[in-house]
Order: C-alpha cells, then structure tokens, then sequence
C-alpha cells in the first residue's frame, strides 16, 4: 500500500500536482500492471532460432563467394547479368545479417559488403570473408 501511495505521488508529481491525492488505487494499479507488462514484454525479446542464423550466414557466405568468383575468375565468354545478380543478392544477404546483429562486435557487415562490390574496396572484402570464415564458413572463402 505504501509503495502504491508513492506511485500516486509520483504521478501526481510528474503531472505537475504537487500535492497528493486522493486517487482510484484499482485503476492506478491495473494502469501500472499495463506499463509493467509491456516494459518486460519488451525486454524478454527472443534470440533468432539457431538453425535459422546458420541459414542466413550461410545464404551471405554462399552469396559472398559467387559474387568473388564471378568478380576475380570472370568467365572467358560474356556472362550477362551475373555480376550485377550476384552483387544485389549478397547486398541482399548482407542486410539481413545486419538486420538480426549477427555481425561480430565491431564489424558492419553491410557496409563492407557494398564497399567491397560497389567500390572494390579489398579492404572491406577481406574483413566481410574473414566474417565467414569466424561463422564457419571459411571453405567457401577462396580470397581471405
């Protein structure tokens, strides 16, 4: 009941009514009980299932490495639209990485990733393969 009294206060306080009223305790409390369960819904955020973060770093991985290979080993006759395709799929891939925080502390996957397909940036190539190769991908990783 005590803590129920401050809480009136407290309100009454912050609305700007610096004395202390009488107030409805029930409507008070169920108010309270609202604000308290959305603030813990909200902190009780679940981590992405493993099996699926494996998928998505293996899709970027996947992607990564065809976008290298057609960018380092170009075939010796006309490929068409493959380097755009496999830039905007691994784009794609990487957003999703950086959507859920899957990138390691300190990295930004999707900005070395369009550094290194829109600018050849081998810098921010090297830092996106050492990625999947941390993640477990490294077989897939032909330019570390």
């Amino acid at each position: 009941m005590l803590i129920l009294d401050r809480v009136c206060f407290d309100l009454c306080l912050t609305t700007g009514v610096l004395q202390m009223r009488k107030t409805n305790k029930r409507k008070v409390s169920a108010l309270l009980a609202v604000v308290l369960t959305g603030a813990l819904s909200a902190c009780g955020e679940q981590e992405p299932d493993p099996e699926r973060v494996a998928s998505w770093r293996e899709d970027y991985c996947s992607d990564l490495s065809a976008w290298q290979r057609i960018t380092h080993d170009p075939p010796e006759k006309g490929y068409g639209n493959e380097p755009v395709l496999t830039a905007a799929a691994v784009i794609s891939a990487a957003k999703v990485i950086d959507r859920e925080h899957l990138d390691h502390a300190g990295s930004h996957i999707l900005y070395d990733t369009a550094q290194a397909v829109s600018r050849n940036d081998q810098d921010a190539e090297k830092r996106v393969s050492e990625y999947c190769a941390a993640v477990g991908f490294e077989t897939l990783m032909k330019y570390l």
